[in-house]
């Protein structure tokens, strides 16, 4: 991989992370408890649950992506980034292109 590759797939996880954490500094009120008083029927309440597990879990897979993306920048930093964990071979630019959090080249994820 070519150092400007390098650079535009750093560019883009430093963009991807700045997008998570916005979205996880954000206060969504539907990701909080529904309040057990709340004059609201049955079926809402249920929809409201249902709604707030549902966000629950958009900022679970948010953090655990900007987890990947923040061990990513390590690689990169380290001097390991774009190698496959499991055979060590260079992971092709189009897969990191597409995939910049990726550890294993295809072959090794088959």
């Amino acid at each position: 991989m070519t150092p400007e590759q390098l650079d535009l797939i750093r560019s883009k996880i430093e963009a991807r992370l700045a997008e998570i954490e916005l979205a996880l500094s954000q206060d969504d009120p539907e990701s909080k408890p529904v309040a057990p008083d709340v004059a609201i029927g049955r079926l809402s309440r249920m929809e409201s649950m249902q709604s707030q597990q549902m966000n629950l879990a958009q900022q679970r897979r948010q953090r655990e992506e900007k987890e990947r993306l923040e061990n990513a920048l390590e690689r990169i930093e380290k001097g390991s980034y774009g190698s496959c964990a499991y055979c060590l071979q260079p992971i092709e630019y189009e897969r990191l292109e597409a995939m910049p959090d990726a550890v294993v080249c295809i072959s090794c994820a088959r």
